[in-house]
C-alpha cells in the first residue's frame, strides 16, 4: 500500500502524547507493509533538534513513504529533508498530525489526532503539492513577518513554560503582543518584478496553506498545488482595538474585506529589512536581513483526505 515505509516520532509531540499513539500507528503500519512481499518497516525517534532533517536526507531513498508522527515543526524538518533528495528518488510524506497547531494537516484535510488519521489510511490519496523556499529553509505552509510571526514564537515559548496547548494559547501571545508591540515595520519588497518600496505593515505573510496558528485562516482562497504564494499583509494606521478586532476575525477568514488589509500573489519574492525584525517559517524562527523567497511548483508528493472524507 505504502512500499517500504518508515515512521519517525517526536516522543515529546503533544507533552508525550505521541509516544503512545506510535504503537497503535507502527502496528497497523508494519501489517500493512508486510502484506507486500519485500517492502519492509521501520521506526526512528528524533532525541534532538534538527535530527528528521538529517534522517529523511540520509535514509530518504530507501523508503517509498515516510510517516511524521509529530506536529508542524517535525513536519518542517521531514520536508527539508526530503527536498534535499532528488525528485525522482524523494518519497511521498504522510502525516499523523500530534501537535498544538498542526496547519499542515488541516491543509491535507487530516483529523487532528493521529488515531484517526489511522482510521483513514485506506482513504489517504497521493497528491503532488508545491513548496516553498526561503533563503535555505524549505516550508510547506507559512512564512510571515512582524506582529504575526511575534505571536507564533512566543507561542512557542509559552509551551515550553506551560502546560496550556492549542489555539487559547495563541490567543494569549496575540493578546499580549498588540497590547505591548503592535509596531509598523518597512521593508522593501519585490514580487514578480514588481518593486513594493518602503512597504509599510504590522503583519506580512506568505502562504502555500491557508493557515497558520493552529487553524487562523490567514489566506483563505491559498491552495497548496496552484503554483502560487498568497500574501496577506494589514497596513497602518490601527489602533489596538482594530488589531485585536481583525486578529480575532482571522481566526475564521473574516478580516479578508477589512480595508486595513492586502493580498498579493506571487512566485517569487525578495523582502530586504533595515533591522532584524520577528520572523518565522512553518512555526521556527528565521532571523536574517534579506529574504529570497521562491516557489517549487509540483515539489513534493503528500498523503492527503478529499475535503468530504474529513
Amino acid at each position: 500500500m505504502f512500499g517500504n515505509t518508515l515512521l519517525i516520532v517526536n516522543p515529546q509531540a503533544q507533552s508525550g502524547r505521541a509516544r503512545h499513539a506510535r504503537e497503535e500507528i507502527a502496528h497497523l503500519l508494519k501489517s500493512i507493509t508486510n502484506v507486500t512481499r519485500g517492502h519492509y518497516f521501520e521506526v526512528i525517534e528524533t532525541t534532538h533538534p534538527l535530527d528528521a532533517v538529517i534522517i529523511t536526507h540520509e535514509l530518504g531513498e530507501n523508503f517509498d513513504t515516510i510517516f511524521a508522527l509529530g506536529g508542524d515543526g517535525l513536519v518542517h524538518e521531514v520536508v527539508n529533508g526530503l527536498m534535499q533528495i532528488e525528485k525522482e528518488k524523494r518519497p511521498t510524506l504522510g502525516i499523523f498530525p500530534a501537535g498544538q497547531g498542526n496547519d499542515f494537516a488541516r491543509s491535507l484535510n487530516l483529523p487532528l489526532n493521529p488515531l484517526q488519521v489511522l482510521d483513514k489510511l485506506a482513504n489517504l490519496e497521493k497528491k503532488t503539492i508545491d513548496i516553498g523556499k526561503v533563503n535555505d529553509t524549505y516550508f510547506c505552509e507559512t512564512l510571515s513577518f512582524g506582529v504575526d510571526a511575534a505571536i507564533a514564537l512566543e507561542t512557542m515559548e509559552r509551551r515550553k513554560k506551560t502546560n496550556k496547548t492549542g489555539t487559547i494559547l495563541y490567543i494569549e501571545s496575540g493578546f499580549n503582543q498588540i497590547k505591548n508591540h503592535l509596531n509598523a515595520i518597512s521593508a522593501e519588497i519585490v514580487v514578480d518584478g514588481k518593486s513594493y518600496d518602503d512597504l509599510t505593515f504590522y503583519t506580512f505573510a506568505i502562504q502555500n496553506g491557508q493557515t497558520y496558528g493552529g487553524g487562523f485562516k490567514i489566506c483563505p482562497q491559498a491552495k497548496l498545488d496552484d503554483g502560487m504564494f498568497d500574501i496577506c499583509y494589514a497596513a497602518p494606521p490601527l489602533s489596538k482595538f482594530e488589531a485585536v478586532r481583525l486578529f480575532m476575525r482571522a481566526k475564521d477568514g473574516k478580516h479578508i474585506h477589512d480595508p486595513h488589509i492586502h493580498f498579493l500573489a506571487g512566485k517569487d519574492i525578495k523582502i530586504t529589512f533595515k533591522d532584524i525584525v520577528p520572523a518565522q517559517v512553518d512555526g521556527e524562527p528565521i532571523p536574517a536581513y534579506e529574504y529570497d523567497i521562491s516557489l517549487i511548483p509540483e515539489a513534493l508528493s503528500v498523503l492527503k483526505l478529499e475535503d468530504t472524507t474529513r
